[in-house]
């Protein structure tokens, strides 16, 4: 079995996403960067993720770069993931390092989006300092921009969230920061291949943007944060399971959820099997 999660504002948070009343003492930090501790998960998630590590082959899946995901240093000193999922799906590492195999099937699929030069190009006709404030292009696959995003032009957006479309390429905003992927990468793909090289033929999963909805989709069991941009897109709807809680209580939430149906699974799978045993003793 595998439990393949999103990692930031789904397991850790910052202090500004992670919501009120959230008390210090109940907290472990997890990231650290440029000498600061930068991002957290509450003592009680960690306890049941440590749970659900001893039920399921735990795989972290994130739009970071490989560089960034090192920083989750609670996430990869403490479970060592055998299996890590970063870039959006552009990387799987294996024991830290990028599997190969993986990036020669990546690149093949890039081939079918417009080049990086293109979709600068059309990006910076709209732009504006204004609202654009600095970006990058990640792992010389996908464009993240820093964004102000109360004066984001909502029109001018969604027409170049078309027009990257027919170039082949997905948009998608997640707090301050908009992604410009190219379509032929996923989450979804990238864990469908390891569920195939693992040999697991169950997933759990949770997620909170829509660049986890291609992971979600790969899963049998599916629970998502109560806040976050699949949230707002789909709350009135019944495709997802919503947490109630938000903010960094919602980790809580869906992990215990998580492990419920984890749990569930394994005890059918060791009745069945004894049930079997039984059946055909000699």
């Amino acid at each position: 079995m595998i439990f393949a999660s999103d990692l930031d504002r789904t397991l850790i948070y910052s202090k500004t996403s992670m919501g009120q009343g959230i008390n210090d003492e109940d907290l472990i930090p997890v990231e650290l960067y440029k000498d600061e501790y930068i991002s957290f998960m509450s003592k009680q998630a960690l306890a049941l993720l440590n749970d659900i590590s001893q039920l399921a082959t735990f795989i972290p899946v994130t739009t970071r770069t490989i560089e960034q995901y090192q920083r989750v240093f609670h996430i990869v000193n403490t479970y060592t993931p055998k299996y890590a999922i970063t870039s959006n799906g552009a990387n799987i590492l294996f024991e830290g390092v990028p599997d190969v195999e993986w990036s020669a099937i990546v690149q093949s699929a890039l081939k079918t989006s417009a080049t990086h030069n293109e979709v600068k190009a059309l990006f910076d006709e709209i732009s504006s300092p204004e609202w654009a404030l600095r970006g990058r292009l990640c792992d010389g696959i996908f464009f993240v921009i820093i964004i102000e995003r109360d004066k984001l032009p909502a029109s001018i957006i969604e027409n170049l969230r078309n027009k990257l479309s027919i170039l082949g390429w997905t948009l998608s905003i997640q707090g301050r920061k908009l992604y410009m992927i190219p379509s032929g990468i996923s989450k979804g793909a990238a864990l469908l291949h390891l569920k195939t090289r693992i040999g697991a033929s169950y997933i759990a999963s949770s997620g909170d943007s829509l660049l986890d909805e291609s992971m979600l989709l790969a899963a049998d069991f599916i629970i998502a944060p109560g806040h976050g941009e699949l949230f707002d897109t789909y709350r009135f709807s019944s495709v997802y399971r919503f947490t109630e809680s938000a903010g960094i209580k919602a980790s809580e939430e869906l992990l215990d959820g998580i492990k419920e149906a984890i749990s569930m699974v394994s005890g059918m799978r060791t009745e069945k099997r004894r049930h079997y045993e039984k059946t055909n003793m000699v």
